[in-house]
Order: C-alpha cells, then sequence, then structure tokens
C-alpha cells in the first residue's frame, strides 16, 4: 500500500525529520533520511483524534510520528488494518457521547447525595478522641477570642440550668458525655455543639426561653449533634466539597469557593437537623415532657433569628429545614396541619 507523509522525532533531540510510513507484513515501516526503521503494530501506539490536533504514532524507545493530515492518516490506518479504540468510535457518536456526560453527572450527583454523606459516616467514629477533644477545644479558644464573651448569667441560674437540663436528660439511653457552657454573643438566640460534648447555649436564648424545660430542649438537640457526631461527619464532608469545589474555580477568590461551598453543604446540615430533632424528641418524651417544649422555642426564634434578602435568601442558605415543618415534626403532625 502506498505510504503517508510524517514528521520523525527521535525521542533523544528535538530535530524533526520527514518521512514516509508504510504498512507491510504486520510492521510499521518508517523510512527516512536515517534509513528504514521496522515496528510490529503491537508496539506502536497510535494517538485517539482529538479536535484539530495532529495524531501521533509512538514508538518504543521514545520516538515519536507527528502526522498533520489526520484524514489521509484515518484512510491509512483502515488500509492498514488498524481499528480506532472503542473510546474513540464512541466520541465520534454524538448520542453515545451525550449519553458517557449524562452518565458521569448522574455519578457525580450519586457520589454527592449518598456516597459522601456514606462516607463520612462511616470516617467519623474512627477519627481519634484525641484529635476529637483537641479540635473542639481550638475551636472553642478561637471562638472565645473572637465571637463570644462570658456568659452573663449569674452563677446561680447557671447552676440551675445544668441541673434541670442533666434531669431532663438522664432517662435518655446511650447519652454520650456533654458540658453545659453559657456564652454571651451578639448573634441573637442560639446554640452550638461541638464534637467533644461541649453544648454552648447563649444568654440571648436563655432570655427567649419561657421556661427551663425549653432550654433543656434545645440542649437535648445539640446533644443529638453530639450522638450522631454531626460535627465530624460536617467536616469531612465540607473539606471534600470544598476541595472540589476550589479545584473547579481554580483561582476564583476564596470567597467565592466558600459561598459555593456552604450553598452546597446546606443539605448535609439540614439532614443533620431533623436528625438533631427527633434525638431531641425522643430525649424529652423519655423524661415525660414530649417534644413541645423544643418545638414552642423554635417558633419564637424563628422571627427573631436575623437574615439577609428575605425569607427566600434564608431558605436558600440556612443549615436549618423550615421551622415550620420541623414544628409539625416535633409535635406529631402531618405535614399541612
Amino acid at each position: 500500500m502506498s505510504g503517508i507523509q510524517a514528521s520523525f522525532f527521535d525521542g533523544r533531540t528535538p530535530r524533526r525529520q520527514a518521512v514516509e510510513l508504510f504498512a507491510e507484513n504486520g510492521e510499521i515501516v518508517i523510512r527516512g533520511a536515517f534509513g528504514e526503521r521496522r515496528v510490529a503494530r503491537s508496539q506502536a501506539e497510535i494517538s485517539e483524534p482529538l479536535g484539530g490536533a495532529p495524531r501521533l504514532l509512538r514508538l518504543p524507545g521514545g520516538a515519536v510520528c507527528e502526522i498533520a493530515d489526520r484524514q489521509a492518516f484515518a484512510t491509512w490506518l483502515r488500509a492498514a488494518g488498524f481499528a480506532d479504540s472503542p473510546v474513540a468510535r464512541l466520541q465520534a457518536r454524538w448520542r453515545w457521547a451525550l449519553a458517557a456526560l449524562a452518565g458521569a453527572v448522574l455519578l457525580l450527583l450519586a457520589a454527592y447525595f449518598w456516597g459522601l454523606p456514606a462516607a463520612s459516616k462511616a470516617l467519623a467514629p474512627r477519627i481519634p478522641d484525641s484529635v476529637v477533644q483537641s479540635l473542639s477545644a481550638y475551636t472553642l479558644n478561637f471562638l472565645d477570642d473572637r465571637l463570644l464573651r462570658p456568659s452573663k448569667l449569674p452563677q446561680a441560674r447557671q447552676d440551675a440550668l445544668r441541673a434541670h437540663v442533666a434531669s431532663v436528660l438522664r432517662a435518655q439511653p446511650g447519652r454520650p458525655a456533654y458540658r453545659l457552657l453559657f456564652r454571651s454573643a451578639a448573634m441573637g438566640p442560639n446554640a452550638f455543639a461541638l464534637p467533644n460534648g461541649d453544648l454552648v447555649i447563649f444568654d440571648a436564648l436563655v432570655a427567649l426561653a419561657k421556661s427551663d424545660d425549653e432550654v433543656a430542649g434545645v440542649a437535648a438537640h445539640e446533644l443529638g449533634h453530639v450522638a450522631h457526631r454531626h460535627g465530624l461527619r460536617q467536616l469531612i464532608q465540607s473539606s471534600v466539597v470544598s476541595f472540589v469545589v476550589g479545584l473547579y474555580l481554580g483561582d476564583v477568590s476564596s470567597l467565592a469557593s466558600g459561598l459555593a461551598a456552604l450553598a452546597m453543604e446546606s443539605r448535609y446540615s439540614r439532614g443533620f437537623e431533623r436528625e438533631a430533632d427527633a434525638y431531641a424528641a425522643r430525649a424529652l418524651t423519655a423524661a415525660g415532657l414530649g417534644g413541645e417544649p423544643l418545638a414552642a422555642i423554635l417558633e419564637r426564634m424563628d422571627p427573631a433569628s436575623i437574615g439577609v434578602g428575605g425569607k427566600a435568601a434564608r431558605d436558600e442558605l440556612s443549615s436549618h429545614p423550615d421551622t415550620a415543618e420541623r414544628v409539625r415534626r416535633l409535635r406529631g403532625l402531618p405535614a399541612g396541619d
């Protein structure tokens, strides 16, 4: 069969040499000013078609033949008995390409919605307790230095609340160890839990509560986060999401990466909040209170919460589910009541 023009690089120098390629008796023959070189077909690697880029014929020892005329090379390959790889043939068919793209998107969605939560749930219990304690202590010190202030509640009031919360939670089987702390902050009525069991309740939430049972309901909710290892699972998931978002956005500002990660992670946080609500409801019910104390204070916390951009913006970026939904669940009411 006739040959095809190509450029030859020996893999040792940048020199380009004009050659002609032939296929003879199961071999690829390269002929040029240097003479002739023969290579078995099985030892040659042919690059896949890639847009307007030249095709490459890679030879043993690092030598390469570059063919600029892609159409002529495709014809020569067919005449020589070479077949494109299955991947190259599929890429040439737009239906298969679209199917592959759809499959990749579905795979990513499955990894995000099911794979990542499952992986974080499996990994969280394996984190050493010493790491959990150090991480929690560092976080609390960081917040105390920058955002939180010592509680203004009298010590007697703090002790009374601790005793009441302990009496309520005592009936909950398998209760993790915890420490109830009080802080003052400019962030309104709120509370949070650290992975080591530190439950921090803000003075404003105590002021908002109409009974100590409501404070105990909030403490039980935060203890639910500890029991389900939500803090550690959130840390694992946030780290993976932030890493992927950072790779995708490249050199875009860290603020953009942070906002994107926040919007993506809100789905996980809503699921965690529902689990913590269910844990609190069980603890309060075991103490003979039912879910009403937590439901009541949640209703009062919602209008007191501070949002940006109105209700719609808060719903999109909030880490909590809709308050009305949470209250219905705690009171055992069907959706829509």
